[in-house]
């Protein structure tokens, strides 16, 4: 049995680890206005190609990058992926996205990058039972705190995190991440700091939002 652990470097970045380590869309710090994510990495993730998902060079070690590749496996982890959009205009305005599903060590953990719009029924189908779903609630570049929710409501994940939300320095105008909580029940809300430990034996049996903070 291996202890997983997620840790959030802030906006769409997460650290992801147990029997090997991967990050989900690391930025660079300086763009953003937040601190420089501080993490060494088996794999990455890159949901799409704006500077605020795709800064690979800061993560350290050797790890392999995967953009296009939806579909592979290594040692305890194996990961799929699906196209998606940006916007409402099937890509016109901001291109495509990639919604990652990975799974470590028997969890599983899916990153939906900045996604603009309703999903289409094979990504709902692509997303039900994941127990971990990864979703931006800010607005402006991407679904707002209702949109998400109705998702959330839809696909039924284990745990809900949200991102893509306004955080202290940011340089982006975001809406904040209250609008999404206002949602649910107070008591499946659980704060979590910047790292939660947790093994597949540890997550709930109810339905919970965990919300990460720096």
């Amino acid at each position: 049995m291996f202890v997983n652990y997620i840790k959030y470097h802030g906006h769409s970045c997460f650290e992801i680890g147990g029997s090997l380590v991967f990050i989900f869309d690391p930025h660079d710090g300086k763009s953003l206005g937040l601190p420089v994510p501080d993490a060494k990495a088996d794999f990455i993730f890159v949901s799409h190609e704006h500077f605020d998902h795709n800064a690979v060079h800061v993560v350290r070690g050797l790890p392999k990058v995967i953009r296009d590749d939806c579909s592979g496996s290594f040692k305890n982890m194996k990961y799929q992926c699906i196209k998606e959009y940006h916007d409402e205009s099937h890509g016109a305005e901001r291109g495509e996205i990639r919604v990652f599903k990975v799974e470590l060590d028997g969890i599983s953990f899916a990153h939906l990058g900045d996604l603009g719009h309703y999903p289409e029924k094979e990504t709902i189908d692509f997303l039900r039972g994941t127990d971990f779903i990864f979703i931006p609630v800010g607005s402006v570049y991407t679904i707002d705190s209702k949109r998400a929710y109705e998702i959330i409501k839809e696909v039924s994940p284990r745990i809900t995190v949200p991102m893509h939300f306004y955080t202290k320095g940011l340089k982006i105008k975001l809406e904040p991440v209250e609008n999404f909580l206002q949602y649910f029940e107070k008591d499946r809300i659980k704060k979590v700091g910047r790292e939660k430990r947790f093994t597949k034996e540890d997550l709930p049996k109810e339905k919970e939002v965990w919300v990460f903070s720096l």
